[in-house]
């Protein structure tokens, strides 16, 4: 067996170089696994599993992952990415998505408080003088969908106002 030395801090780990994939439970928040988030570079193809069990975490410890905690909803968490582009400058393949029978899920935006299992496998890496383990997002099962709603979106409220005026806005002509 061959394994990846570096160091985190103060602290020294060690990983198998032929890591299996992992799978973990958890509640999705700010998923980004039908598109990836271009928001920032790189872009990338994300998750946060959060409100992590004892198993769970200790699985995430164990390989070397950071686990967080912003004091909300999440409790603990860590961020299951892959990133669109490859170091050679190809592209990554997105993440497979399935709901709980294992069917495909192509278009369904993943909310906040959905119960996912997160298929990853842990990687060593190095830049810049600086060295971690992250995990490469290779799969995403819905268990539970918490609908996403994009912003704006409301449901209709029976008996609440209507507006006469429809959905076509006038724009004047020049």
């Amino acid at each position: 067996m061959i394994y990846l030395c570096f160091n985190k801090g103060k602290e020294s780990f060690q990983m198998a170089d032929q890591i299996k994939n992992r799978i973990i439970s958890g509640t999705a928040y700010w998923a980004n696994v039908v598109s990836p988030n271009t928001t920032f570079d790189p872009h990338r193809w994300e998750i946060n599993v959060c409100n992590l069990s004892d198993e769970t975490r200790a699985m995430v410890e164990e390989d070397g992952l950071d686990i967080k905690n912003k004091s909300d909803d999440r409790g603990d968490f860590v961020t299951i990415k892959r990133n669109l582009l490859r170091k050679d400058g190809g592209t990554n393949d997105a993440p497979k998505v399935v709901d709980a029978d294992n069917s495909p899920m192509h278009n369904t935006l993943i909310g906040n408080g959905s119960l996912v299992n997160v298929k990853y496998r842990p990687y060593a890496w190095s830049y810049s003088n600086r060295n971690g383990v992250s995990a490469d997002l290779m799969a995403v099962q819905v268990v539970d969908l918490v609908e996403h709603m994009a912003d704006g979106d409301f449901d209709a409220v029976e008996g609440g106002y209507t507006s006469s005026e429809g959905s076509d806005i006038p724009f004047p002509t020049n």
